[in-house]
């Protein structure tokens, strides 16, 4: 029996595999083999050594997708080699959040990888960069037979972190909708309009990304906000001109979550998709409250996680040979995770390179 967990240590820099003590589950606990680990933000590590609240230099990563590996006390619906996606964090499965079976990462009493790990006695295992993970069962979904990893990991911050909000909001082909920031979470939120048929709007003026959108999303209409009448571009989009239902706001910056609120019609809803943590608390958005929000009757909410009672849902959405060819060109590489610094050199230059570098997948047991 394996005695060691492979863990990527990421420093500014510098990423590594390490060993550390192979995790065991307490109750409510299992012990997952992951067989793909999605790099979500984490290149920001290895290049600004920034760390969120909830990472160190050997916790980090959040998704993963893999098999059962050991069970823990008193657990009696999952067995040994189940296919399961890892969802993120430990939601309690007791509070409002919980109980209604919303997003587990709003979870009121929501815990991370360092309590994961005191709880189950463990050194390793609490993150979603390692081999072996440790996963309380209600953060698990089960995988259907004929859906393969690849797209199964999608359940994560690919589709997933976008499915929920666009779902809550029961979008339709009636709907015209913007979107601004197009980064892979943009990308993603555009897959998901075009699957229930919205009209989508692009914001944005990287010329790459914005072809992403074109030939990979299938968005219909671009606009440049630099436009000196990007917002009667915008408008002229929309039925009689009144401005876009919903708007999704995908880069956690001021500049496009002003330009987003602006272009929504009146009783129109904001979903706050991204955020900017790594700029600090100096990084601010001096919302135009009266005329831009008060008179609008606007609305503004924000979503980062697929619904506890919508992950059957997006399983089988993800089974869809459409929904399956977007994963396929927005996961652009794989690289094993003793490859993980070459993965986010990759990622951090991605600007200057003249392929579209999308999603990257690490193998953690390579």
């Amino acid at each position: 029996m394996c005695d060691k967990n492979r863990v990527l240590r990421i420093d500014q820099g510098k990423a590594e595999v390490v060993e550390l003590p192979m995790p065991h589950p307490k109750e409510g606990f299992v012990v997952v083999r992951q067989t793909v680990a999605p790099n979500c933000i984490e290149h920001r590590i290895h290049k600004t050594g920034f760390y969120e609240f909830h990472e160190s230099p050997t916790h980090a990563g959040h998704e993963g997708v893999g098999v059962i590996h050991e069970l823990g006390a008193g657990v009696t619906d999952w067995q040994v080699g189940d296919r399961v996606v890892a969802f993120q964090g430990w939601a309690c499965g007791k509070c409002w959040v919980c109980e209604n079976g919303l997003g587990a990462t709003h979870c009121i009493n929501l815990k991370l990888p360092p309590d994961v790990e005191e709880y189950n006695q463990a050194a390793s295992g609490g993150n979603g960069f390692c081999e072996y993970r440790l996963v309380p069962v209600n953060m698990l979904a089960r995988i259907p037979d004929e859906l393969d990893d690849k797209y199964a990991s999608a359940a994560n911050c690919l589709i997933g972190c976008t499915y929920s909000p666009v779902r809550d909001h029961n979008i339709t082909k009636e709907h015209v909708c913007i979107v601004g920031g197009v980064g892979f979470i943009g990308l993603a939120t555009i897959v998901n309009l075009k699957y229930r048929g919205a009209k989508v709007i692009v914001l944005g003026r990287d010329e790459k990304r914005m072809t992403a959108a074109r030939e990979i999303a299938e968005a219909d209409y671009f606009v440049n906000p630099e436009d000196p009448d990007w917002l009667e571009q915008v408008r002229a989009l929309t039925p009689h001109g009144r401005g876009v239902d919903f708007a999704f706001e995908c880069s956690g910056y001021p500049y496009y979550q002003q330009k987003c609120l602006d272009a929504m019609r009146h009783y129109g809803t904001l979903t706050l998709l991204g955020y900017a943590a790594h700029e600090g608390p100096d990084l601010k958005w001096d919302l135009n409250t009266e005329s831009g929000l008060c008179w609008g009757h606007k609305h503004i909410t924000a979503h980062f996680d697929v619904n506890f009672n919508h992950r059957d849902d997006i399983l089988r959405t993800l089974c869809d040979p459409w929904m399956q060819s977007k994963v396929d060109q927005l996961v652009t590489h794989t690289f094993p995770m003793s490859k993980a610094a070459e993965a986010f050199e990759l990622l951090n230059n991605r600007n200057n390179s003249e392929e579209f570098i999308g999603k990257i997948h690490f193998i953690p047991g390579q």
